[in-house]
């Protein structure tokens, strides 16, 4: 039987048209599903970088801030420290120096001290003492008159440009002495160091 226009288009339709329909359908209805997936995951994407973002702006925010009053506080310090160093040690050396340049005061406390130090050491062990050369000429004939009985040879007195003011004392060849030159002058300025940032750093009550 000879098939007709209609049963031929019939046929294509059915076997072509048809299947063809419902594959089109398929791939965009899978077409579709992954556009929402993409653009879900996008969202979510560009929802956890802007919360990625909004955390590091905290973070950068709050570590600028403790950056912030780290320096402030060390910019404080600084500034209390070269402020002590600009008036606690040069009064200090100043007065300290001034008290050791009055040959009467210096008198005084070389022989208070000699007489300790004579009572306390073995006569064998002689005592050491240095002072600067430019106090020579009027400490040593005073050495010689005040201690020629009480040292009786237990003394050495030696002047020396090492030091320009107080004087050192120890026991002969032992290579260590007690500093009452730079030595006091470090020792009264970590005595009033302390107490120069409490009173002029103090922080006002509120």
């Amino acid at each position: 039987m000879a098939k007709t226009l209609g049963d031929i288009t019939q046929e294509l339709n059915e076997k072509v048209l048809t299947p063809a329909k419902a594959e089109a359908a398929e791939i965009v209805s899978n077409a579709k599903g992954q556009a929402a997936a993409i653009v879900a995951e996008a969202q979510a994407a560009a929802e956890k970088a802007s919360a990625a973002a909004k955390n590091d702006a905290d973070n950068i925010r709050k570590q600028l801030q403790v950056d912030m009053d780290t320096a402030a506080r060390n910019f404080v310090i600084m500034v209390q420290e070269k402020l002590e160093a600009a008036v606690v040690v040069p009064v200090v050396d100043g007065e300290i120096k001034a008290a050791l340049g009055d040959a009467g005061f210096l008198k005084g406390m070389i022989e208070i001290l000699l007489t300790e130090f004579s009572k306390s050491q073995n006569r064998e062990q002689p005592l050491e003492i240095l002072l600067p050369k430019q106090n020579q000429s009027e400490l040593e004939a005073w050495f010689q008159e005040k201690f020629r009985e009480k040292a009786a040879g237990s003394l050495t007195v030696q002047f020396t440009d090492k030091i320009t003011f107080g004087f050192l004392i120890g026991v002969k060849g032992q290579g260590s002495h007690f500093n009452f030159s730079s030595g006091l002058v470090e020792a009264f300025s970590n005595f009033c160091s302390p107490r120069f940032r409490k009173h002029f750093f103090a922080r006002e009550e509120s």
